[in-house]
């Protein structure tokens, strides 16, 4: 997955992601020990998870995807983190596209 996959990254967080033929998605997050200590690293997780989740729906099937923390991730607000998870995934092209044309 490192080496086949593509990426895109922020500030705060780095997307791997790799598209397949299978019909199910798979999301994963990493935090390393750099972040913090071991309570700074699951609220970091808590909150990646929670931003994440509502994007599901949209996500088109059959794509990997591993969030990888960085450092300044503990620093910001969960509605950064959420628009951060958003604009990778739209970067990497991931989003399923609707269609609200009128």
């Amino acid at each position: 997955m490192y080496r086949r996959g593509k990426s895109f990254g922020s500030h705060t967080l780095v997307l791997i992601y790799l598209q397949g033929s299978h019909p199910y998605k798979r999301i994963g997050i990493a935090v390393g020990k750099k972040i913090g200590n071991a309570v700074v690293r699951n609220r970091v997780k808590r909150r990646l998870r929670e931003a994440i989740t509502p994007l599901l729906p949209e996500i088109v099937p059959g794509c990997r995807l591993i969030f990888i923390a960085r450092a300044p991730i503990t620093d910001v607000s969960f509605r950064e983190i959420e628009t951060t998870v958003r604009r990778l995934v739209q970067k990497a092209g991931l989003l399923v596209k609707s269609d609200t044309g009128a």
